[in-house]
């Protein structure tokens, strides 16, 4: 018998002592530090925040002051475009963050 196979009807036995040595054998060594997993990506949340903002400025900065920018002036209707693509990639982003 193989020590897996051992180890599995050990810790299937009705001996305590046996599943006791059994669960000690399956578990990981406790005095090896672990390292902490990194969880998400850190620049998912500000990005997100970035484009959503940038998005909302835009679309609000061409409603009120569309006229009187010169580049906004020129875009006409696709300002509102530009502002939903950040405000849909501030979405993306969200997609991103764990």
């Amino acid at each position: 018998m193989s020590e897996a196979e051992s180890n599995k009807s050990a810790a299937r036995s009705g001996n305590p002592a046996k599943r006791e040595a059994a669960a000690e054998a399956a578990t990981p060594d406790r005095r090896t530090p672990v390292k902490p997993k990194m969880i998400g990506n850190r620049w998912a949340a500000p990005a997100m925040i970035a484009c959503a903002v940038i998005g909302l400025i835009w679309i609000v900065a061409f409603y009120t002051a569309g006229n009187d920018i010169p580049v906004m002036r020129d875009l006409e209707s696709w300002n509102l475009v530009i502002g939903m693509g950040f405000i849909v990639a501030a979405f993306g982003f969200a997609m991103k963050w764990e």
